[in-house]
């Protein structure tokens, strides 16, 4: 107890001394470079074109990059050093405490027991702090790499559209010139923020130096114009004028920090530009390689060889291979004029750990990730639910969503590691091990920030979880999936049909009778789209090749308001659809006797009896015209009070052809259309999604959901 003070204050408080002290002098350093930065940009400012020529004005742009420079280094490393404070007081303060208690327990025989009781909770305790001084080391460089990257970046800056950013809105400093009664104008520093989606422009007053916001002079606008303003036009440089739509005749003239930051702010709004030219397309990375046939077999190829002689050896996964002979590895690999030549049985050419490196390179480069940027943020999420139950039923069902070839080839990996893991008696990789060496791989981040380094730990637990529960994830359907035949399944919203997983060529749903009164809807449920179709209670069938139907039985009558699904519209090929009716407990009026059965957007409505918009779509037709249309002819097949419907379809081959939208559309992600309804869109043809079909629209091509369009002649 003597060495206390010792063991426990003095530690504490070179900590206190040395980092947070050291925090204290890089806020000082970081405000000092703050108010040097801001004083030399406003002088930069304030220069006018008429009064300097362009040698001053030249020599004052690099005063002004040089002093925005020092001003970048002493932001990040002040960021960075908040950050590495915030780390190492998990593991100091403890690791503290931690010795303590080992000298404690030295010194006193007579708390042995009590010694022996706590030895386990002590070494998970020290192998938690050796994992969590490990995680911060790791953490720190790659924080510093992106540090490094970032201050690079800024100093060599790029355009959104080379940098492959995704840009809807932006924030930033500003200039405003305010008009006054006497005198010239005067400008005032606002810090403004643009929406690209809603089109609203918000300008606070606020300088750096004082470092409060004036939100009673809040400005916000809807923007409706942006334009350069011209340069003999004002004694200013980087000028560009705002008109709002809800004020007439108001225009805003703002000056931006330099010219390629009005340059992205004119191409956030749309701005109009003398010498605008059109940006070019997103750069292609020469070591892409596609998740295709070539590298599926490629995948097989090397688990096969790993598997027959290499489950056993030290490190697997771990250890890197030579970068020259990976680099052949995969050229001859992934080319399908050496596949033959390639003999990877030879182990004296091709190691193991020359094999893992290959694998894990290609899965590396791949245009996306196997469990796709799309759910990314879905996965991390699931890795951060409290029980395990909650974690392994979430990244189930996320699974199931990805792409199919995505799941086939995840299936093939997972199931190799599992056997890696079942030795690792003698190959040391575990668990948690395979887990750091495919969480970054299998769940890349699309952009590299501090964020996304900070949830690479759930990265890896997500591949954990598919290791531990394979069976469980890839042998069974999710249970949500199982038992979603509820009123939620078949609702129409209308949605595109969900990316799910297609073992088989046949897929079943089961879809219950859903009646309502034509005033009301039962159990409150609200849908976007309503048909007035005819009722029939039957069996139909499709012939596979799409060119006959088979009998028409079923009578045509109490017409009304029913609700329809949109999502059965679409199936892949060879697909069958099972529709099961139930007698229903009660009927909205007692006129009622036959039960309504759920139709699919099979039956084609007429585009002039159909209106559509972003909201709801409300279509009518009649029995006339319901005899009109090319109808699948139902064959009467009555079991007690069920009907079942079975429904074959084949996938149309579209191939550079034409649809017309019915619905509007907004695109989760780049990769995706937007379109309002009664728009055309040219070279459709099917795309590797289920569902899904590609096609062109204002120059843009991308994914669009094939039961929002119709084809056209």
């Amino acid at each position: 107890m003597e060495r206390t003070h010792e063991q426990i204050i003095i530690p504490l408080e070179r900590f206190r001394k040395e980092h947070i002290g050291g925090v204290k002098e890089g806020k000082k350093k970081f405000e000092k470079q703050t108010a040097k930065f801001c004083q030399s940009q406003e002088r930069y400012l304030n220069l006018s074109t008429k009064k300097q020529d362009a040698a001053y004005l030249k020599e004052a742009d690099a005063t002004l990059d040089m002093e925005e420079r020092h001003f970048f280094q002493a932001s990040l490393q002040y960021v960075f050093l908040l950050q590495e404070v915030q780390e190492r007081k998990k593991f100091e303060f403890v690791e503290t405490l931690l010795s303590f208690m080992f000298g404690w327990l030295t010194f006193y025989h007579q708390g042995h027991e009590v010694a022996e009781d706590f030895k386990p909770y002590m070494k998970e305790l020290q192998f938690r702090i050796q994992k969590t001084r490990e995680n911060f080391n790791e953490t720190r460089d790659k924080t510093e790499s992106l540090m490094k990257k970032t201050l690079e970046n800024k100093l060599r800056p790029t355009s959104p559209v080379e940098s492959g950013a995704k840009v809807n809105s932006r924030e930033g400093y500003l200039i405003l010139m305010e008009k006054k009664a006497f005198g010239g104008p005067a400008w005032t520093k606002q810090y403004c923020s643009y929406n690209r989606d809603t089109k609203e422009f918000v300008m606070v007053p606020y300088n750096q130096m004082t470092g409060k916001f004036n939100t009673s002079e809040k400005i916000e606008m809807i923007l409706g114009s942006c334009v350069r303003r011209m340069s003999d036009s004002i004694d200013k440089r980087f000028c560009f004028d705002l008109t709002p739509v809800d004020r007439p005749g108001v225009v805003y003239t703002l000056q931006a920090l330099s010219e390629s930051d009005r340059q992205q702010w004119m191409d956030i709004m749309d701005g109009k530009e003398p010498t605008y030219s059109v940006p070019q397309m997103k750069p292609v990375k020469t070591d892409e390689w596609q998740l295709d046939e070539i590298g599926l077999q490629f995948v097989s190829k090397c688990i096969d060889v790993l598997e027959s002689r290499g489950l056993e050896e030290q490190g697997l996964y771990r250890v890197v291979g030579v970068s020259s002979k990976v680099s052949k590895l995969l050229s001859m690999g992934l080319d399908r004029r050496k596949w033959d030549k390639l003999n990877m049985d030879d182990s004296t050419e091709w190691e193991s750990k020359t094999i893992t490196s290959a694998l894990k390179t290609y899965l590396r480069n791949l245009p996306e990730p196997l469990l796709t940027y799309r759910y990314h943020s879905s996965f991390i999420s699931a890795a951060k639910q409290e029980t395990s139950a909650e974690r392994v039923n979430d990244v189930h069902t996320l699974v199931y969503r990805i792409p199919q070839q995505n799941i086939n080839l995840l299936d093939i990996l997972i199931k190799h590691l599992t056997h890696v893991v079942a030795h690792s008696d003698k190959n040391l990789m575990t668990v948690s091990n395979l887990g750091v060496c495919f969480g970054p791989t299998l769940l890349r981040p699309e952009e590299e920030t501090v964020a996304a380094i900070m949830d690479i730990k759930f990265c890896n637990v997500v591949v954990e979880i598919l290791i531990e529960h394979y069976d469980k994830i890839f042998k069974t359907q999710p249970q949500s999936e199982e038992e979603d035949s509820t009123i939620e399944q078949v609702l129409i919203h209308p949605h595109p049909v969900p990316r799910t997983k297609h073992q088989n060529s046949t897929s079943h749903a089961i879809v219950k009778p859903f009646l309502e009164n034509t005033g009301n809807c039962s159990g409150g449920v609200s849908s976007s789209s309503l048909h007035n179709v005819a009722n029939s209670a039957a069996l139909v069938t499709v012939s596979k090749d799409g060119s006959s139907y088979h009998g028409l039985q079923g009578q045509m009558a109490n017409r009304g308001p029913s609700r329809i699904t949109s999502g059965l519209a679409a199936f892949s090929e060879n697909s069958l659809l099972t529709i099961s009716a139930s007698q229903p407990q009660s009927y909205a009026s007692p006129h009622l006797h036959n039960p309504r059965i759920f139709s699919s957007s099979v039956f084609n409505t007429d585009p002039l009896n159909s209106t559509s918009s972003s909201n709801e779509s409300v279509s009518s037709m009649s029995s006339r015209d319901l005899n009109n249309h090319n109808l699948p002819i139902p064959a009467k097949n009555n079991s007690g009070h069920n009907s079942e419907f079975q429904m074959t379809f084949r996938r149309l081959p579209y191939q550079n052809m034409r649809v017309r939208t019915l619905y509007a559309c907004l695109g989760e992600n780049d990769g995706e259309l937007s379109f309002e309804p009664n728009q055309i869109i040219t070279n459709v043809k099917n795309s590797l999604e289920p569902g899904w079909l590609e096609g062109t629209l204002n120059g843009k091509t991308g994914l669009v959901p094939e039961n929002y369009v119709e084809l056209l002649p």
